[in-house]
């Protein structure tokens, strides 16, 4: 008896080593971190540009799960698994996270004292290119004040320096009002915001 009970303990205690080594060196932390994070229920509860501290951790924890192994493309897919995202807005979040992870490489975000900031929620700094030094601030793709149902909506946020996003404003051009209509067709956006969009000079 003595003797299967140290099986066991032993049995156990393997058990539990395994998943911990499985939980530090595998890609499964930044899968379940993204999960909570893009969560469209979770998101739905936030206050007005609740979701800008959410986009810079899942630029994060993306950046992190490729380092495990674990395309971005994949991880993204994976998180939309465990929240239950459909298709059409699975799509569109997918593109626009894609997109941000090529943009905070193509700014110099992902620095190590730019991933601790981003890791918090906090806004990282350019360090390549024309805006180095800047700030990066989290745009509404289609303004919020046009279309307030998108204010937390991952497939309509985007990662730009600091003057970039205040020149564009709440200015509407071909992309925004493409990206509007796509936001409509998925369901993301009214049929109201969409008339304010497209009425914007």
């Amino acid at each position: 008896m003595r003797l299967r009970r140290n099986r066991l303990g032993l049995a156990s205690l393997a058990m539990t080593l395994v998943a911990w080594l499985a939980w530090q060196f595998t890609p499964l932390p930044a899968v379940f971190a993204l999960a909570s994070l893009s969560d469209p229920a979770k998101l739905a509860t936030l206050g007005k540009r609740g979701a800008n501290a959410r986009l810079n951790k899942i630029v994060y924890w993306l950046d992190q799960a490729r380092g495990k192994g674990l395309s971005a493309e994949t991880a993204v897919g994976w998180t939309q698994t465990l929240n239950r995202t459909k298709e059409p807005r699975a799509g569109l979040v997918k593109t626009e996270l894609l997109r941000n992870l090529k943009l905070a490489e193509e700014l110099g975000l992902l620095t190590p004292d730019n991933r601790d900031r981003l890791r918090r929620g906090h806004a990282a700094v350019v360090t390549r290119g024309p805006y180095a030094g800047e700030t990066v601030e989290i745009d509404h793709i289609v303004p919020i004040s046009l279309a307030p149902e998108a204010g937390n909506e991952l497939a309509n946020l985007e990662m730009l320096p600091k003057t970039l996003n205040r020149q564009k404003s709440n200015r509407v051009g071909e992309r925004q009002l493409a990206h509007a209509k796509k936001l409509f067709e998925a369901g993301l956006l009214t049929k109201a915001s969409l008339a304010r969009v497209e009425a914007k000079p």
